[in-house]
């Protein structure tokens, strides 16, 4: 119960991030940075770590954050990018910004991958694995608190007929 409401405080973070004009790249690197102190807190409770592993594998994902908030910076500037083309969409927009979100995931899986294969060398493969549930598991919520919090362009458009 704790992680839920721990994840729709960052969903809600995040949305209301979102949703007012970015002023610079601070704000965003600020964002950032509170995202994956919370995200931690989060983890925490959803991956048992032996006592043997925990300093390596908090030694590894201490990394993954740090090496990740590029993509996390991106996203929320993605999400921003996309509410600021809603009142001037046209194709070659639409086209680029799913671009950047393709880009975005992929980025994202990768990295993912990355540090499970990271962690599985530093620990084992059962908590590498609990890492990419618990990642996955977070990054699902996150994304789709903020998607229904945002109209897609569709429900605009349907909403002005």
């Amino acid at each position: 119960m704790k992680t839920r409401f721990l994840l729709l405080a960052i969903s809600c973070m995040l949305v209301s991030f979102v949703t007012e004009a970015q002023k610079s790249d601070a704000e965003a690197d600020a964002v950032a940075n509170l995202l994956g102190i919370q995200k931690k807190e989060a983890v925490k409770k959803l991956i048992h770590v032996e006592a043997k592993d925990s300093a390596a594998f908090w030694k590894v994902y201490d990394d993954y954050q740090k090496d990740n908030q590029k993509t996390i910076k991106d996203r929320i500037q993605l999400y921003e990018g996309t509410a600021n083309s809603y009142s001037n969409l046209t194709p070659k927009i639409a086209d680029s910004l799913a671009t950047k979100y393709f880009f975005n995931r992929e980025s994202q899986e990768k990295m993912l991958e990355d540090y499970y294969k990271k962690i599985k060398t530093a620990t084992n493969a059962v908590t590498a694995f609990e890492f990419y549930q618990a990642e996955t598991f977070l990054l699902t919520q996150i994304r789709a608190h903020i998607m229904q919090q945002i109209p897609t362009y569709g429900e605009l458009m349907n909403a002005k007929k």
